[in-house]
């Protein structure tokens, strides 16, 4: 679309595609880096982008780069290796990390490449990856209004919300953290509830018509229960794994902050216990095999 900027996009995994598809089907010139699935990346030239071998290249040619990649860890490898993001920065690229990253590192990364005329804000995300295809996501959004008002479009291609935190950069990815915790805290919930349904000698589709008929009902609910009453893990593309990084970045926001982590500490120890046992590649509605193992029972659905 003539008039538009440039934009790069890392990470076409689970949610980045959805996003960057969005992105170059609604107008922007897209680049898009190498990807170890060859299939999103590949969609995505055949619909209009233009593929990248390195982020030094994309940055040499790109206004915006997005970044949708696992955690902390990936951002700076991302920005600092040899042909990195910033072996080709030029001054005026903004860099938009919609990754579930630690505040402190937003906060660090935002004033010192500000310094070299580079802008770095946080824009993570809520919702999934189906929601990340049909542009229905929300996004959180740090920084002040002006910096917000300026990539406001190219987030309006994949957010159907996009919420301004109202504080500085950082804040974004402070309160993803906070909203993570509700939901990964709710999955250990329905994990050990349906466990002890099972435990009563209760089939777990009882449970879900229960809560489906209270107060508690909810979206979150209803695509955890799909995994245990119908045997479908995919209603909630999220891993233990990653869970277990959410949790870990605000348990230690939270000691950097001197607050009660009563709830997260025990959420947290949950997923540590399904990292050892070896369930760290499932999905977030499989967490209650963990509940189910621990209390002897065999781990799985129960359909009938």
């Amino acid at each position: 679309m003539s008039g538009k900027q440039t934009v790069g996009f890392i990470g076409v995994g689970l949610m980045g595609w959805g996003m960057a598809k969005n992105a170059v089907e609604k107008g922007f010139d897209l680049l898009v880096l190498a990807h170890r699935k060859r299939e999103a990346v590949d969609d995505l030239v055949a619909r209009g982008a233009k593929e990248v071998a390195s982020a030094r290249e994309m940055a040499e040619q790109a206004d915006m780069i997005v970044l949708c990649v696992t955690g902390a860890p990936q951002v700076r490898e991302v920005l600092n290796k040899p042909d990195g993001i910033l072996a080709g920065a030029r001054e005026g690229l903004t860099i938009i990390d919609t990754s579930t990253s630690e505040p402190d590192l937003t906060v660090k990364l935002h004033e010192d490449l500000g310094a070299k005329g580079i802008t770095f804000v946080d824009a993570p995300l809520s919702r999934t990856p189906s929601h990340a295809w049909d542009g229905e996501l929300t996004t959180f959004v740090g920084g002040p209004p002006e910096l917000v008002a300026r990539i406001k479009p190219l987030l309006d291609t994949w957010a159907a919300v996009v919420i301004p935190t109202e504080g500085p950069v950082g804040s974004a990815h402070a309160i993803k953290l906070v909203n993570n915790l509700v939901s990964i805290g709710y999955g250990a919930i329905w994990s050990e509830c349906f466990a002890m349904t099972k435990a009563l000698g209760l089939k777990p589709q009882v449970l879900r018509e229960l809560v489906t008929n209270s107060g508690m009902n909810c979206g979150n609910f209803q695509n955890f229960a799909k995994y245990i009453c119908e045997g479908d893990p995919s209603a909630h593309k999220f891993t233990l794994a990653n869970c277990l990084k959410d949790i870990t970045y605000y348990n230690r926001m939270a000691t950097a902050n001197n607050t009660a982590t009563l709830i997260s500490d025990g959420t947290l120890q949950a997923l540590k216990q399904a990292k050892t046992m070896g369930y760290g590649e499932q999905f977030l509605p499989e967490f209650v095999n963990v509940f189910l193992k621990l209390n002897g029972e065999e781990p799985g659905p129960s359909t009938d």
